[in-house]
């Protein structure tokens, strides 16, 4: 029988008095997370990153996500596994991504924690409302847990804010949106990413006024742009949360970031 390996000693020895301040702890978890870096393409995501895409039937949600999934992989750290989520057996529509693997069902997170390779979750077309207890928990986990310390990104893509679980919403750190019908949802949207509703609908209705703009609102630590017109175009908002009001910088409808 061969003999067991004896266990690193992994604990955390004080050689030296703390000081009054926060010590930096490093997540062996995290080890694979990226960052911004000067020259990174605005729609290179740094991983994990977890984003929300949101808009009508037929506004070509997935083909933003794909977008995405594309820049990605043209980074220095391209994916190598994609895992499609998709409320049909029978779709096509992302086979020429050849993904890993298409599930019809939120997939159980003990079959994703011993993953090591940089991989990506694109859910889409999967309806939300009414699933399952079992499905909302390991939704909750994928969200929560999974894609920060076992090396997922994801990307959902949905039709309506309010029927989009609230962990999904709280975990997200990028939205993409295309105008709702109801400036009331706008209004909902636009307190759960720090922006005054009145700025939000100010922005759709002079920069974003085609049917088919979106706003980047990009939450990601450090992003060089965390507000964009159509993915790539900077958009100047001046948020001071020391005043009353936002003030929305107009003289110029975007710029291009990349």
């Amino acid at each position: 029988m061969a003999e067991e390996k004896p266990k690193k000693d992994r604990s955390i020895k004080l050689i030296a008095k703390l000081p009054n301040d926060v010590v930096k702890i490093e997540n062996v978890d995290k080890k694979f997370h990226e960052k911004w870096y000067e020259g990174r393409g605005v729609c290179d995501i740094p991983h994990p990153f977890r984003c929300v895409i949101l808009g009508r039937v037929g506004l070509g949600k997935s083909t933003l996500a794909k977008n995405i999934f594309l820049r990605c992989q043209q980074g220095r750290f391209p994916f190598e596994e994609l895992y499609v989520v998709h409320g049909s057996s029978e779709t096509k529509e992302w086979d020429e991504f050849d993904p890993t693997m298409i599930m019809n069902d939120i997939p159980d997170p003990e079959d994703l924690v011993r993953n090591r390779k940089k991989a990506c979750i694109i859910i889409d077309d999967f309806e939300f409302s009414n699933l399952p207890k079992i499905a909302l928990t390991n939704l909750s986990s994928i969200f929560r847990f999974v894609s920060s310390h076992h090396n997922f990104s994801i990307i959902v893509c949905y039709q309506s804010f309010f029927d989009v679980p609230p962990i999904v919403k709280k975990c997200a750190n990028m939205f993409v949106l295309y105008r709702p019908n109801d400036d009331d949802e706008l209004g909902t949207i636009a307190r759960r990413v720090g922006m005054k509703k009145d700025i939000m609908i100010e922005l759709f209705d002079n920069v974003l006024p085609e049917l088919r703009d979106t706003l980047c609102i990009d939450l990601t630590e450090g992003s060089p742009c965390p507000y964009r017109k159509n993915l790539f175009k900077k958009i100047m908002v001046r948020v001071n949360r020391n005043q009353k009001a936002d003030k929305l910088n107009k003289k110029g409808k975007g710029s291009e970031s990349e």
